[in-house]
């Protein structure tokens, strides 16, 4: 549990921690009360606290400022919302959207997805990744750990920890190795330097559709070079006893394809024959751009609007509009 003097200073903004919900690497997650102490029907959101004195230097001064800097950037119905930030002291605060049904790896162990489910889920990781590439950003980190499930069971990306801006008039190349060695692409573990992060995001998005339909990962060696070896070699195989259609596997080679001049493109995946069978709406037929920006700020839940995180020089208000709100304009889809 956080120490008294958190507890003290989250109180000051009417937020309230309930329990410790996540940990990782760098950081702890709580759910988080909005709103006075006798209220009978809070808002609940998750709340991020980095410590910055144990974490390195590089995270502090790199990492943590990007990850600020996407997280205020983006506003799109699947990818989670961020309502504020706050520093206090060596602590770091990013109060966002709370997902109620954990994240898509624990679902995985619990439950076989039928293909229609796997489609849906598909085009909103599709639509999230097309929206955040085109504001030029990349995630670098995408795992199902980070793919969380709200109470509707909509997709929200999430952990923009390794997350960075590229420009997307130039070659977008990268030369940081991110993310985990599962979802990692061959040209990531082995070779090319620069990278490009865009299509390295494509493969991992590869890895969570064979998740999804198989429950497993496609290439579970514990060295890279084993796994590398597998992935130049196409080595592996779909569950026959799930009985996936053939459209579903052809798609999946597509994201899998070891030549990243090869890989499929994202806006090409939504036009494979089998995401279109589906005939699920995709975000821009549900809600616009302008209609997006309505929904969200109608929808206040805190009224920070000029946050400071000064050991990095970050001011939320330089973007010119509160990111203190709270989007429950959508739906599932």
């Amino acid at each position: 549990m956080l120490a008294t003097s958190d507890s003290s200073f989250l109180g000051k903004h009417k937020l309230q921690i309930w329990k410790k919900i996540g940990e990782g690497s760098f950081s702890k997650v709580y759910l988080t009360k909005v709103g006075d102490a006798e209220d009978k029907n809070p808002t609940m959101i998750a709340t991020k606290v980095i410590n910055k004195n144990r974490v390195s230097s590089k995270f502090v001064e790199k990492f943590l400022p990007r990850e600020l800097d996407v997280l205020v950037k983006l506003k799109h119905p699947y990818i989670v919302q961020v309502f504020s930030v706050f520093q206090n002291g060596y602590k770091i605060y990013i109060n966002m959207e709370f997902a109620e049904n954990g994240d898509l790896f624990t679902h995985l162990h619990n439950t076989v997805m039928s293909e229609s489910q796997i489609r849906s889920w598909l085009m909103q990781i599709l639509w999230a990744f097309i929206y955040m590439h085109t504001m030029g950003v990349v995630h670098r980190d995408l795992k199902c750990e980070n793919i969380l499930l709200t109470s509707n069971y909509n997709v929200r990306i999430a952990d923009f920890g390794f997350a960075r801006f590229v420009d997307r008039g130039r070659n977008p190349g990268a030369d940081t190795l991110c993310g985990t060695m599962t979802y990692s692409s061959p040209e990531l573990l082995f070779g090319h330097r620069p990278y490009n992060p865009v299509v390295a995001d494509v493969w991992a998005i590869g890895v969570v559709l064979y998740m999804m339909a198989n429950n497993m990962a496609p290439f579970r060696d514990k060295t890279k070079e084993e796994i590398h070896k597998k992935q130049i070699s196409k080595n592996y195989a779909f569950r026959k006893t799930l009985g996936r259609s053939r459209p579903l596997i052809n798609l999946t080679a597509t994201f899998l394809e070891p030549d990243y001049m090869k890989r499929t493109k994202l806006k090409n995946a939504l036009q494979h024959s089998w995401v279109r069978e589906g005939n699920i709406k995709t975000p821009v037929d549900v809600i616009t751009a302008n209609e997006s920006d309505r929904a969200i700020n109608s929808n206040p839940i805190i009224t920070q609007t000029s946050l400071k995180v000064p050991a990095f020089h970050y001011h939320l208000s330089e973007y010119g509009k509160t990111i203190s709100k709270i989007n429950e304009g959508f739906t599932a889809v």
